[in-house]
């Protein structure tokens, strides 16, 4: 048997046959394997920000029900097995080798096949994925679209409740330059006759859901129109909040996730949970305020350390960036802000500067060990319209611009690491070398209001 890094090798090397969006090969693919992706209650979540945190959110809830949960999501921020996980508990290294045996050779029947294409590298995970918590029995599978949602190879799927966080303009080379187009392809995860819960939408992407629902006969509830919820607290302990569902209200609900935006999140969460009451399913209203109590999700308003305090956030669009800024204003307390900034040429990393620099004391800029990473000297030269140049460090990596950032800073500062989930996951991993792990106690930043600085 090969070992898990000849198998990581061999997984990887499938990018070489780049992203090619369509269900025939991965349909394929699932069919000789025995159609696992058929035997599995699933809910399916598209989006564009927000999908990673409202899948925990689910997860935790039907976890606190006493279920075994199987979790799909994608990227990884510092090891691949953090792609598939069961009740929380990342995928073992010698399982991952064991579930490609059992694939490869399918992959090569699939790439013989006259009319399909060879497999991509997500492809081959997500048919490995559907194998996996098949042969584990899992009771519900909750998974994460990889890129769009109609075209995505886990579309295949035939889920009891689909779900569509915020949508923003992202990867539009292939899913529209308008949020019309964005939302059409998104929305295609919408199943004749299902059900579809909605986060709060941009007019035009919310009115192409409801188009597509109404097409489909579905089921739409909307958070902000049918559902809607009042912030009751928001810190750095997370949020406090009151929620009308889809069939109960709910008072006083705790989520430990930083950013009023994971009220959306919670709320479109405990929605596609209260949606498998129609389905027959009754979740209990203590394992709905339990699970979003019990939360977590890392990448997202991280605080790894106090004295200076330290977040990472993956935000890798304007939306995400906005929702850091507006988190950083509103619930942090510091002296000065050092940003340290990393983020893909593929995104739109100009307004992605032009919202977030402008607040840095102290601008670092850098670059992941990827192909698409946007050169450090580019991402300065775009912020100095914002940030005066000598306010500005370029440095060549993340572990170089973490090392920078805490020698520049105070202990009533605050550094921020953003631009990309996978700066946060370099980022994560320097800390990881370093013998530095996330610490999830509480941290008395400050008897300033939050907010403010200091």
């Amino acid at each position: 048997m090969i070992s898990y890094a000849e198998a990581l090798n061999y997984i990887y090397n499938l990018n070489k046959y780049g992203i090619k969006l369509g269900l025939d090969n991965i349909s394929h693919l699932l069919f000789l394997l025995g159609n696992p992706h058929k035997k599995l209650n699933i809910l399916h979540i598209a989006g564009t920000n927000g999908k990673g945190s409202t899948a925990a959110i689910i997860s935790s809830i039907l976890q606190a029900e006493g279920f075994k949960v199987g979790l799909y999501t994608s990227p990884h921020l510092v090891d691949f097995t953090e792609r598939m996980k069961i009740n929380f508990q990342n995928i073992s290294p010698q399982r991952v080798v064991e579930l490609l045996e059992k694939v490869k050779p399918y992959i090569e029947e699939v790439s013989r096949t006259p009319g399909y294409n060879h497999p991509t590298f997500f492809e081959v995970i997500t048919a490995m994925a559907f194998l996996y918590f098949y042969e584990e029995k899992v009771d519900f599978l909750v998974l994460e679209v990889g890129l769009g949602g109609r075209l995505d190879a886990t579309n295949v799927c035939e889920p009891l409740v689909s779900v569509i966080t915020p949508l923003d303009y992202d990867h539009m080379d292939k899913l529209g330059n308008s949020l019309k187009e964005i939302a059409r392809e998104k929305g295609g995860i919408i199943k004749p006759g299902g059900i579809v819960i909605t986060s709060p939408q941009e007019e035009e992407a919310g009115e192409e859901i409801k188009k597509i629902a109404e097409e489909k006969n579905a089921l739409l509830f909307r958070v902000g129109k049918e559902i809607n919820y009042r912030v009751v607290k928001s810190d750095i302990e997370g949020n406090v909040f009151d929620l009308k569902g889809i069939s109960e209200e709910y008072k006083n609900m705790y989520v430990p996730l930083i950013g009023k935006y994971q009220v959306d999140n919670a709320a479109t969460a405990i929605a596609a949970v209260e949606a498998l009451r129609i389905k027959g399913l009754n979740i209990s209203t203590k394992a709905i305020r339990e699970g979003v109590e019990k939360a977590r999700w890392e990448g997202r308003l991280e605080i790894i350390q106090d004295k200076p305090l330290l977040v990472l956030d993956g935000a890798h669009n304007p939306h995400g960036i906005r929702t850091v800024r507006q988190a950083l204003e509103e619930l942090f307390s510091y002296k000065r802000l050092i940003l340290v900034l990393a983020i893909f040429s593929d995104k739109d990393y100009r307004k992605m500067i032009q919202i977030i620099s402008p607040l840095a004391d102290l601008l670092i800029t850098s670059q992941t060990k990827n192909l698409r990473a946007t050169p450090a000297e580019l991402i300065a030269q775009e912020a100095a319209q914002y940030v005066q140049p000598n306010k500005i460090i370029v440095t060549k990596n993340i572990s170089q611009a973490i090392k920078c950032a805490l020698r520049k800073a105070q202990p009533a500062d605050l550094i921020c690491i953003t631009g990309s989930l996978y700066t946060v996951g370099e980022a994560k991993r320097y800390f990881k070398s370093q013998g530095r792990v996330n610490q999830t106690s509480q941290y008395n930043l400050s008897t300033s209001a939050p907010g403010k600085r200091l």
